[in-house]
């Protein structure tokens, strides 16, 4: 089983989010499908695919498997490799495409599902990649030798959630001080339920000594099913020092009640 691992750079480049670069407005939209489909059922979906720079580009296009790890960074694999990958199911209509400057291109996504039982139990994902390509003219010989180089690469996000799995739940598990600074803490969750849930959770804090009550700013978060979060809060730097209980509260969404535990932490 191959795994990438991208630093932090490369990951800001990979945001889902349509998002243009000085450099070469280069963007694609949507940049997340969502498809909610019964076994044996096909469905087609459309990327754009546009170029505002003044150049022609070339695009390549493929499929990743991915996962994020406990802390929410992204981890790629060769597709269809997870067992949780719909990316077998997945075909692209272009794996090659020319934007010519201010124009714009479609590509077909189309999921279709096996008929087979099976494949609706659980949520499946995949991340559909255009990369931009550049061709460089070497004259190192006579003739002209093109090579490829990587300039620029937009993750597509692939959900098939099948639609009966309808259970939401997410269980708080513990608040801990981090490792590598004793300003920080993580709050531990998990997500034990069928469906990727759009988190947010946020601490509030009262001090033992006189009461005093602190309320850290709510992060958001995804967490797909069975998945382990961390969630680092850092507390206020003019926080006093001393014991405090701390209620932390995750949010997993619409149609779901709040999860909380208290418990107690010291400020050194």
């Amino acid at each position: 089983m191959r795994r990438y691992y991208f630093p932090i750079v490369c990951a800001l480049l990979i945001l889902c989010m349509s998002f243009n670069t000085n450099a070469q407005n280069l963007g694609a939209y949507p940049t997340q499908l969502d498809f909610k489909l019964t076994s044996g059922q096909g469905e087609s979906r459309a990327i754009n695919i546009t170029n505002g720079s003044g150049k022609k580009v070339q695009f390549r296009i493929y499929l990743n498997d991915w996962v994020r790890d406990s802390m929410g960074g992204h981890i790629y694999y060769r597709a269809d490799t997870l067992h949780n990958s719909c990316a077998k199911w997945l075909t692209l209509s272009n794996n090659f495409v020319e934007v010519e400057p201010g124009q714009a291109k479609q590509i077909t996504v189309k999921l279709q599902m096996p008929d087979d039982p099976e494949a609706i139990k659980e949520m499946k994902w995949a991340m559909v990649f255009i990369e931009t390509v550049e061709e460089n003219a070497s004259s190192k010989t006579n003739s002209t030798q093109a090579s490829v180089r990587n300039l620029l690469r937009i993750g597509v996000h692939v959900y098939q959630i099948p639609p009966n799995l309808t259970n939401k739940s997410v269980k708080v598990i513990d608040l801990k001080p981090s490792k590598e600074s004793n300003t920080v803490f993580n709050l531990v969750c998990q997500n034990t339920g069928d469906v990727m849930l759009e988190c947010k959770a946020h601490l509030e804090l009262a001090a033992l000594s006189d009461g005093a009550k602190t309320k850290l700013d709510p992060i958001e978060f995804p967490m797909f099913p069975n998945q382990m979060r961390y969630v680092p809060f850092e507390l206020p730097k003019n926080i006093a020092k001393g014991k405090y209980t701390v209620l932390s509260v995750v949010d997993g969404g619409e149609d779901m009640s709040l999860e909380a535990i208290e418990s107690q932490i010291e400020v050194k």
